[in-house]
């Protein structure tokens, strides 16, 4: 082993038990950026020595669940993974897993890396970690004073994808223009997912789509349904890019609420009905995603379904919370076309709904809220019971909400997130759901406020078995 691996390693293993004790977090983070600022090639090296390679999950929405849910599939396969499940997903948090998933000499816990990239880091993470996968989830538009124009993001994802060993498999979203060219001339194996069912589609452009024109030729895409924001069947007029045949795919999909979904899934070779335990869409793609995934790392069929329907969510992501006597679901949602389909969701369900919206914008939020104007809160109307607006921008919230014309419903307003908590769960009676959507960092602060009480554990001592 190279003396600096085994100098990070040392010193990330002390910092991360610093960072505990000092209860600064759970170690997801500065291990890593310890590791690195001593051994800037930490993850090379270390990567290497992973029996089964590693492989690298990215897109908007929908990582942590993803590779939560892959995570789950591959440790059953007995391919365990060295996961950054915490959801730390810039170098520094690969090189943190790396750090804490290995011991002084550098024998690894696990067989496979398995890690969350932001979309931003992912050429990095290419470079540094050489994957013998890449997934693409989706492309929305989500932190633009960060990310760039999504073509930009995505042309240049494109062209760290092409440096990939020609023996390696890229794993795209079909459904998601954008997404789906990436793949076009690749050297590489291409497997593509989607849903392969119009029951829940739409022949109008909804509000938030996001990708409109052709990634080859600029033309504008044709469509000939929606499934939520931009993605759906489409095709270019003008050079033909349309959307791709699917490996694997969901189909007969029934939508169950906040109970889940009921779906038939395909792929090459066979295909099952079951249950997926979470809600939406969106999850119906994470499903897909980690399914496709599993499969091209050689799980079999029948290890990753059951892992499917034994799934529960990650942290913050339908997040199921017991708390004087009413149950909190928490949903993660940081963007319009996310945000439109935890609403559509929610509403799907008789009855009205208690609600808490937190509306953060820190660094990892985004600090521009204006997006919040693009998302469909008209389809709340007359589907709300008591509404809660908290977050540093809670205010903007509550003004998005009077222009949303929810008659009969007065928002209250508490910026701060604890005692806007308190204020939501009082409206809500014994034995009733409260659900609370927050940005990412409100999520965070939300945790770590029901961590103190006792309501759930620190995220980073979870982990999906």
């Amino acid at each position: 082993m190279h003396p600096g691996t085994k100098t990070s390693l040392v010193l990330g293993k002390s910092v991360a038990r610093a960072s505990r004790a000092l209860k600064l977090g759970g170690g997801s983070t500065f291990p890593g950026r310890a590791a690195r600022w001593v051994y800037p090639q930490f993850i090379s090296m270390m990567v290497k020595r992973l029996p089964l390679g590693c492989a690298l999950i990215t897109g908007t929405n929908g990582k942590t669940t993803t590779s939560t849910l892959l995570a789950s599939m591959l440790d059953r396969a007995g391919m365990t993974p060295v996961h950054n499940h915490t959801g730390a997903n810039l170098l520094t948090g690969i090189a943190s897993a790396l750090v804490n998933e290995s011991d002084t000499s550098g024998n690894m816990a696990g067989r496979i890396g398995l890690f969350e990239v932001d979309e931003a880091v992912l050429p990095a993470a290419i470079t540094e970690a050489s994957p013998r996968l890449v997934l693409v989830n989706n492309l929305f538009r989500d932190q633009l004073d960060r990310y760039g124009e999504l073509d930009t993001l995505a042309a240049k994802m494109k062209k760290a994808i092409e440096d990939l060993d020609p023996n390696s498999t890229v794993a795209l979203n079909a459904d998601d223009p954008l997404v789906a060219s990436i793949g076009c001339g690749l050297e590489q194996e291409v497997i593509y997912y989607g849903i392969n069912d119009r029951r829940y589609a739409s022949d109008e452009t909804q509000h938030a789509a996001d990708s409109k024109h052709c990634a080859s030729c600029g033309g504008r895409l044709d469509y000939d349904y929606y499934l939520f924001g931009h993605l759906g069947g489409y095709r270019c007029p003008e050079c033909g890019f349309e959307r791709p045949e699917t490996t694997v795919s969901a189909t007969e999909v029934e939508m169950l609420g906040m109970k889940g979904t009921r779906c038939v899934l395909r792929f090459a070779g066979g295909g099952a009905e079951l249950h997926i335990p979470l809600p939406g869409l969106y999850n119906v793609y994470n499903v897909l995603a980690a399914l496709a995934a599993a499969l091209a790392l050689g799980v079999e069929p029948d290890v990753a379904l059951g892992a499917i329907e034994d799934f529960s969510a990650a942290f913050g992501r339908v997040e199921r919370i017991s708390a004087s006597g009413r149950e909190v679901f928490m949903i993660l949602a940081k963007n319009p076309a996310g945000f439109n389909e935890v609403i559509r969701t929610l509403t799907r369900e008789p009855g009205g709904k208690s609600v808490m919206l937190a509306l953060n914008d820190n660094i990892a939020d985004g600090r521009d809220v204006s997006w919040i104007w693009d998302v469909d809160f008209e389809m709340f109307r007359d589907r709300l019971d008591n509404v809660v607006c908290s977050g540093i921008r809670a205010w903007d919230m509550a003004l998005r909400l009077k222009y949303a014309g929810l008659d009969g419903v007065s928002p209250a307003t508490e910026p701060n997130l604890e005692k806007a908590f308190d204020l939501a769960l009082e409206s809500v009676a014994p034995g009733e759901t409260l659900y609370v959507i927050p940005t990412y960092t409100a999520m965070l602060e939300l945790r770590g406020a029901f961590v103190r009480r006792g309501l759930v554990t620190p995220f980073w001592k979870n982990r999906q078995q």
